[in-house]
């Protein structure tokens, strides 16, 4: 995998150089930098969950430029059949009877026939994907999140993550 560990940080270079300096200190060698763009930056670590849990347990109660970390299951192309693909594998680890809700940020794309990349709407991309999920929506209190977000990658390059998530693991530390 190309990475599994985001932090997304408020905006400007001093908060980007201390997310980047605070995470090397805490996770030492058991993280690797591998991009960053526009106050995201991309890591790759042994165990995302549970440096997840490391960085929040230690910014608990502190203020800090670091606005989520999230663990990352699966990085594909923002296509939709890549995302659907690897969102059939995710809904398996749903329990039967337990509701979820996708949350899609950034837009995903359809390959044409002729080999042409066209881009969908978010609303259309969700009903896609979640027709691969066997399990109750609830879109106001879900016991489980399908997060779906494009990043920019190496600077000209767009990824899909796709993680399974609860929702409190994406609010604002």
């Amino acid at each position: 995998m190309e990475f599994n560990l985001v932090v997304i940080h408020e905006p400007g270079i001093d908060n980007y150089s201390w997310v980047r300096n605070y995470v090397r200190q805490l996770l030492g060698d058991r993280v690797e930098y591998v991009s960053s763009y526009q106050s995201v930056i991309l890591y790759r670590v042994d165990d995302p969950r549970n440096a997840v849990k490391t960085i929040k347990e230690s910014l608990a109660g502190r203020s800090t430029p670091i606005i989520k970390v999230i663990p990352v299951d699966y990085v594909v192309d923002p296509d939709i059949t890549k995302v659907s693909e690897v969102v059939k594998e995710l809904a398996s680890k749903i329990p039967p009877n337990e509701t979820f809700r996708i949350t899609l940020e950034g837009h995903l794309y359809r390959t044409d026939e002729e080999g042409f990349m066209n881009e969908l709407s978010t609303l259309e991309s969700i009903r896609e994907i979640a027709k691969y999920v066997d399990r109750p929506v609830d879109l106001e209190n879900p016991q489980w999140v399908i997060y779906v977000r494009v990043f920019r990658y190496h600077r000209i390059m767009k990824k899909a993550i796709v993680s399974l998530l609860k929702p409190e693991d994406l609010k604002r530390l």
